[in-house]
This record gives structure tokens, sequence and C-alpha cells, in this order.
């Protein structure tokens, strides 16, 4: 019979997932305003209308390498369980 292993986030782990989660989710409205925007034919030149452009552009890379950063911390507090474990 496997062995249940029980795995807690630290607290680390949960602020990088929720930043990914947040940016992500951010940018997508982002995308939505100006698909939104254009077939309306509304006029995005404002400041605001400029920062909606720009924001999926950066926002998702940022996103990105929030990821990339949760897999590393991840993989390197696995590595760190295993070798508690193994002696």
């Amino acid at each position: 019979m496997a062995t249940e292993d029980t795995y807690e986030a630290t607290r680390l782990e949960r602020i990088l997932g929720t930043m990914v989660v947040s940016i992500v989710a951010v940018s997508v409205l982002a995308f939505l305003a100006i698909i939104t925007a254009g077939i309306t034919q509304l006029d995005l030149t404002s400041p605001v209308g400029e920062f909606i452009l720009v924001l999926p552009g950066i926002g998702l890379p940022i996103a990105f390498l929030l990821l990339i950063s949760l897999i590393i911390v991840n993989i390197i507090r696995r590595r760190r369980d295993a070798s508690k474990s193994s002696r």
C-alpha cells in the first residue's frame, strides 16, 4: 500500500503562486478589454488605454519568471525534504 505524502506549501510558495495567478488574471482581463475595445471601436489613446495596451506585454513575462522561480523553490524544498528523510 502506498504511503500518502502530506504536502504543506511554504509561505514563499503561497505568495509566489498567488502573484502568478493574480498577474495572469489581470493580463487576461486586459486582453479582453483590448478585444472589447477593438470590437466596439473605442479609442485607447488615453493614458489608461495605453496602460491597458501595455499591461499584457509586461505582466505575462513577469508571471512567467515568477512561475519559474516557484518551480525552483519547490524543487529545492523537495530535495531538502528528501535528503532529511533519507538520513
